[in-house]
């Protein structure tokens, strides 16, 4: 039997909101920022900047109904806080690929987070997840400005991109982007994107999220050159990367 994992970070995050409260919590959430943020940035970012809380998971072997069962019973409870803005699913378009499921939480702030996972039944069913999965890792993405591109829906397909920046490369890294992040969102496929930081600082450093409407339009776009070259350069400027393709599931249309 696989060994059940859950993030570290998420559970000191739930400790601290759980045992402090919100106001100290705060308090403490501002020794653990990406290493370097200014306390002005940290503090600006944890009042006003979305904020993606995603998990990754792996069913079980033989697990998945169980584990959906499990999550349509506990819909209703993670979609009514009012600080969750929406909460989407999505299955690994290769069912052997792991993470099998993509779990993600779109919050107004970081503060707006800390809220929602302060509440005691949201705490309860996170720390239930394990029971449910074989592993799970969670992690805190803080928007940013370098691209994005929006129009309202719910697509289909997502593609995210996992980044490591090199050692000492992440200005080169975001310099890169920079020149290459019109040609990134002009295809008419693309339907939306937006990049996102880790807010602590490790691994994965960078979230990059493309949604397409259909597998067709996902398949168009990264045969284009310009995407290819994109792709192809990506070797040379992260320290590594991964690219993963997921399905939206309907768990968590209906708010």
């Amino acid at each position: 039997m696989n060994l059940k994992l859950v993030n570290l970070s998420l559970i000191i995050l739930i400790a601290l909101v759980a045992l402090s409260g919100c106001d100290r919590a705060q308090k403490a959430v501002l020794d653990v920022p990406s290493a370097d943020a200014t306390m002005d940035e940290t503090m600006m970012d944890m009042e006003a900047t979305p904020v993606k809380f995603i998990l990754l998971i792996d069913y079980p072997e033989g697990g998945k109904d169980a584990y959906i069962a499990w999550v349509t019973s506990v819909v209703p409870a993670l979609q009514a806080p009012e600080e969750v803005v929406r909460i989407r699913s999505y299955d690994n378009e290769d069912p052997e690929m792991s993470p099998n499921r993509l779990v993600e939480w779109e919050f107004n702030s970081f503060l707006d987070m800390a809220t929602y996972l302060n509440r005691p039944e949201i705490a309860a069913i996170l720390g239930d997840i394990p029971n449910h999965t074989s592993v799970t890792t969670a992690h805190t993405f803080i928007q940013r400005s370098d691209y994005s591109k929006g129009e309202g829906g719910n697509w289909q397909i997502k593609g995210i991109l996992l980044i490591d920046y090199p050692l000492g490369g992440k200005q080169a890294y975001l310099e890169w982007v920079a020149s290459v992040s019109q040609a990134l969102v002009a295809p008419p496929q693309l339907k939306a994107t937006a990049s996102y930081d880790n807010y602590y600082g490790e691994s994965p450093h960078r979230l990059v999220e493309l949604e397409f409407a259909s597998q067709e339009d996902i398949d168009a776009y990264e045969e284009l050159e310009e995407i290819m070259a994109i792709e192809a350069e990506l070797d040379n400027q992260a320290g590594s990367w991964v690219l993963h393709t997921f399905e939206l599931r309907s768990d968590y249309i209906n708010e």
